[in-house]
């Protein structure tokens, strides 16, 4: 009786312990569905992938799209209603291209529009930014981009369900009333991307993925950096991040971690999930420090499962300063943006090895490894 009793308590404290440190934190990912209007589940509806903002002053929001393809090039495309160091101003619609060729080939193209020329439906994805769209329905999308030298449809069909973190809604500050928002509507799917540019023709297909952020306080009052990550490795994909906020917030890691086989969503519980990585090289050219080896891993008690997933870099396929990319050129503007905000920002693409191990009983029982794993670092605060 009295070991049932001291096990009781101690369940108690346990609880009661972790219910102390969640509303300690200062920065967590809500779980408040209601307050969301959100189904109570990790699988979000089509609604959740159309715009969620007013697109004005004070708000962003993005659509992003990546596919690897299989003779090794990569291609990603994002619709933007403003660019990230925007979000004072009002709406001014984007689109960014990034193509990564076989051969290591690149080009990247980056195209402001007029607000007139911006549409976006409430009730599922359909954005339209003058000639160029995006439009799905959480199962397929279309998406295309052209300008006067460059013209890229790209297709795809959703092979693993759809998912968000819980809410998926990111919250900042002792009100949570600062907050940002993701949703993963494509986890992984079938692509084709057929694209002309210069008079050169491209048709390739491989794995693609899809998912949709917004917010309504800058990234750079929120988050010092974050590491994310997608991969496929035999049965498995993968969708991983660590986000690290600012110092404000006590510069509490929140991580995530999605984890999937033939298609269903197997692990989705961040309380189980540690991340780790090697201490960083420092980056000369923009200054910040990088991790080449990355894990997470994920321990359930109850059954003793345990994942365990490694990055290794391999190549770096961008370097990017943030302020220079929103600027165009180091002019006097840039030099006095620099001065006047303090800003440092610097975003970094990734390619390596990806590696998933399961052990049962602390007994290896699967292990997997993949060549053609992706993933970024984006830096808004000091190193």
């Amino acid at each position: 009786m009295l070991k049932s009793i001291l096990s009781s308590l101690l369940l108690i404290l346990s609880v009661t312990s972790l219910q102390s440190q969640t509303l300690n934190k200062k920065a967590l990912i809500s779980q408040d569905f209601e307050k969301h209007h959100l189904n109570n589940s990790n699988i979000p509806e089509k609604w959740e992938d159309g715009i969620r903002t007013s697109g004005g002053k004070g708000t962003y929001e993005w659509w992003y799209f990546d596919t690897h393809l299989e003779d090794g090039s990569t291609a990603v495309i994002i619709f933007y209603t403003k660019h990230i160091t925007k979000i004072k101003k009002a709406l001014l619609p984007l689109i960014t291209v990034s193509i990564v060729q076989a051969d290591g080939t690149k080009f990247d193209k980056m195209v402001e529009f007029n607000p007139k020329e911006f549409s976006a439906s409430k009730d599922s994805c359909n954005v339209q930014i003058g000639k160029n769209y995006v439009r799905g329905n959480l199962k397929s999308y279309d998406i295309h981009f052209e300008d006067d030298d460059f013209n890229m449809t790209i297709t795809m069909d959703r092979t693993t369900e759809s998912w968000r973190p819980k809410t998926g809604i990111l919250e900042f500050g002792d009100d949570r009333e600062d907050y940002f928002a993701w949703v993963v509507p494509v986890p992984k799917a079938h692509v084709t991307v057929n694209y002309t540019y210069k008079g050169n023709k491209y048709e390739g297909k491989g794995s693609g993925y899809h998912d949709h952020n917004w917010g309504n306080t800058s990234l750079v009052n929120l988050f010092n950096h974050w590491y994310w990550a997608r991969a496929e490795v035999g049965p498995f994909s993968m969708i991983a991040s660590e986000m690290i906020a600012e110092k404000k917030y006590n510069n509490e890691s929140i991580v995530v971690l999605n984890v999937a086989k033939e298609g269903k969503t197997i692990i989705d519980n961040e309380e189980l999930v540690k991340a780790y990585r090697t201490y960083g090289k420092m980056d000369k050219q923009l200054n910040k420090d990088i991790s080449d080896d990355i894990s997470f891993i994920y321990h359930n008690p109850d059954d003793n499962l345990k994942y365990e997933i490694n990055l290794h870099k391999k190549n770096t396929l961008t370097s990017a300063d943030i302020l220079l990319s929103t600027i165009g050129k180091k002019n006097l503007k840039y030099k006095l943006a620099r001065l006047f905000t303090g800003f440092d920002g610097a975003y970094y693409r990734f390619t390596g090895i990806a590696e998933i191990k399961v052990y049962s009983k602390d007994q290896l029982v699967e292990s997997y490894s993949s060549p053609t794993a992706i993933w970024e670092l984006m830096y808004f605060g000091k190193p």
